[in-house]
Order: C-alpha cells, then structure tokens, then sequence
C-alpha cells in the first residue's frame, strides 16, 4: 500500500508542477481510515494532522505521513474523543513523528485523566493546549466551537475554520444537532469553499444548518458504509447536491482525497 500512495503522492505534486505551482502549494489530504476521520494539512513547510483514526486503521496513516515524507508536525488536532478520531493517538505518540503542539477542545466529557489527547501529549513529557471559540492557530485555524460541555461526545467536537490562501474549509469534527444550533446562535461567517460534512454523513446532522448559506462548491465525507450502514444518508446527500456542492467521499477512494489550496483555486483528486 505504501509504495501504491507514494506513487499517487508524486503523481499529484508532478501534476502540481506541470501547472505552474510548486511543492510548497498548500494541501489538504483526507486519509482513507474507513469510518473515522484523519486529515493532513500542509502549509508551506508546516504540517498538521486533524485527528488520527481509529487504532485499528493508524496504518493508513502512519503510511500517508512515510509518503509525504513527514518527519515534524506542527500540530495535532483531536476534534473530539471517540475512539475513529482518537484511537490512533497512542501509536502516534509513540512513533518517531516530530510533534511540536498538540490541541484540543477545551469542553469535553472525559475525565481529564482519561482524555487521549492528555495522555498522547504526556508521553512525550508535553501537554495540551485547550482551545476556546475565537482562539486561532498559526493565524490560519479559528476555533468556532464548542462553547460548553455536552454529553455527547460527538456534540463536543471541535469546529474549526481553516484559512489558506483566501480558500475557507470549515471542519467540522462529528457535530450533530445540539452543537449546531449553539454554533449559529452565534453568528459567525460559516462561507466556506470547502465543507467538511460532520458525523460521517449520517441523517442526524445539518438539521438547521442552511447548506446553500455556505456557498461551498465542495464537500468532503469521510465514511464507510460497511462500517456504518446508512452513511451517507441519502436525504443528506440530496441536499448537499441541491446546495450545489460537488462531493467527494473517502470510500469511494482507494487511498484518499488530495485538495491544493492554490491562488489559482482548488483542485481535487481522488486516488
């Protein structure tokens, strides 16, 4: 598999050179974990991984980090703790990947003992830093929420907008209806180029959310309907369409999805 996606790897920076960009052209790379999520962002020569599998599926991204030639990550993202966004932490943190920050939600519904971001981060003899809405990251990631504890781990996801070269990817971890309806209480600019559809596609999210209000021309599922039988939903994704959105959806690729984040606009391809 490895040699498969290094291939894909170069092709796709090969692809980048023929169109006059350069290696140092801004990426977004979702993994193919199955049911879960891990997504890599470069940014020149900072990399951050947004969550990182499930334990079970780690490999696919231990060999996603090997084909990018990663060594150092600038940060690490948890966007909440069930186990196909955090499982894959324990092997991360154990692996010999540079990791200069790790961050998380500052709301969530753990014991702080047994948050896996804590226990990643002290491994390597580091801690967390606890993110709050209207906190920003290297000027490129604003936190949106959550603004308060839910039960419900998924409603504890942590939102994010990513900003790169005038390109807006909203991530959205596994926010369902709770959170949503607190995140538009709150008014802010949710336009985005990019949507990453929470929870996996499933019918129990964008109940409110006016997907058209979004204005994005893409939209990005991660998800595996083996493992979760009725993702995405067709109802959803009928609406995602309606919207006018393109979507793209991890199971249909063999490896992953790979967005440039380029001046000239946005290029996807699906290996």
């Amino acid at each position: 598999m490895l040699k498969i996606l290094s291939a894909f790897v170069l092709s796709a920076i090969m692809a980048l050179a023929h169109a006059g960009a350069c290696e140092e052209t801004p990426l977004l790379y979702m993994i193919n974990v199955g049911k879960g999520d891990a997504i890599l962002v470069f940014n020149g020569d900072d990399i951050y991984l947004v969550d990182a599998a499930k334990s079970g599926a780690y490999d696919r991204v231990q060999a996603a980090l090997e084909s990018f030639g990663v060594s150092t990550l600038k940060g690490v993202f948890l966007t909440h703790t069930d186990k196909d966004h955090a499982g894959g932490l324990k092997k991360l943190s154990k692996s010999s990947i540079e990791i200069e920050a790790w961050y998380a939600s500052a709301y969530y519904a753990r014991e702080p003992g047994e948050h896996q971001m804590a226990q990643a981060a002290a491994r390597r003899g580091q801690t967390v830093t606890w993110l709050y809405p209207g906190d920003t990251v290297d000027g490129i990631f604003t936190v949106l929420a959550p603004g308060r504890v839910y039960g419900d781990e998924d409603n504890n996801s942590l939102v994010m907008m990513l900003e790169i070269n005038s390109v807006r990817v909203l991530l959205t971890g596994d926010m369902e209806y709770k959170e949503e309806r607190d995140l538009l209480s709150q008014n802010y600019d949710l336009s985005c180029d990019i949507f990453k559809v929470p929870n996996h596609a499933d019918n129990d999210v964008c109940s409110l959310l006016e997907l058209e209000t979004l204005g994005a021309k893409y939209a990005l599922i991660t998800t595996d309907p083996a493992e979760k039988p009725g993702t995405p939903d067709e109802a959803l994704m009928r609406r995602l369409e309606n919207a006018g959105m393109q979507i793209f959806r991890t199971d249909l690729s063999e490896h992953g999805i790979l967005v440039t984040l380029a001046d000239e606009g946005i290029n996807i391809k699906v290996d």
